[in-house]
């Protein structure tokens, strides 16, 4: 059996295998060629599905685009909780997971998350996941990162992310970083 039959074939018997496909090749394209390149055509191409297969477990564009956050806040989770692990979970753990997340994004990754930036700016639902999961975030760690101060490091986190994502030419990150870090410190 080839390999596209046997992709074909795996297709027909696992439905969660269909769905991670299409997750991933919106993740793809989007990465690659940015959202408005995030058509039901484009997904069922690049997965190797019909359309119909789309909509069988996305009702539309907009639900594949807000389960894709959903997968990308995920992955960030995975990501804060390692980090946060590291520290042992001590004060201002998550803010500092935060700002490591701002500057540790490749090119790739910034395309996806820049592309999403501008959907949650014109979709209520995608900005809603994300607030959503910031909310929970932060009430999950309130004895850790509750402070005024830490929530201006975080704003200050955002503008490095948007500065990133905009690929401006930023010199000497490192020490916003740096200093961000420190910053999360101070009592």
């Amino acid at each position: 059996m080839t390999a596209k039959a046997k992709n074909a074939y795996m297709k027909k018997k696992d439905p969660l295998f269909v769905r991670e496909s299409l997750l991933n090749a919106a993740l793809e394209l989007a990465a690659t060629k940015g959202m408005a390149d995030v058509t039901v055509n484009k997904v069922s191409e690049f997965a190797h599905v019909t359309k119909g297969a789309v909509f069988h477990h996305f009702d539309s564009k907009e639900t594949l685009v807000t389960e894709l956050m959903r997968l990308l806040l995920t992955r960030l989770d995975q990501q804060f909780d390692r980090l946060m692990a590291e520290e042992g979970n001590s004060d201002g753990c998550f803010t500092r997971a935060y700002i490591r997340a701002a500057f540790a994004e490749g090119p790739s990754e910034r395309k996806v998350w820049g592309a999403l930036l501008s959907l949650m700016a014109s979709k209520d639902e995608v900005g809603s996941v994300w607030a959503d999961w910031l909310s929970e975030r932060l009430k999950r760690h309130s004895k850790t990162d509750s402070r005024p101060e830490l929530r201006v490091v975080r704003l200050a986190a955002d503008g490095v992310w948007l500065e990133r994502i905009m690929n401006a030419k930023s010199k000497n990150l490192k020490g916003v970083e740096e200093s961000l870090i420190e910053m999360t410190r101070i009592r």
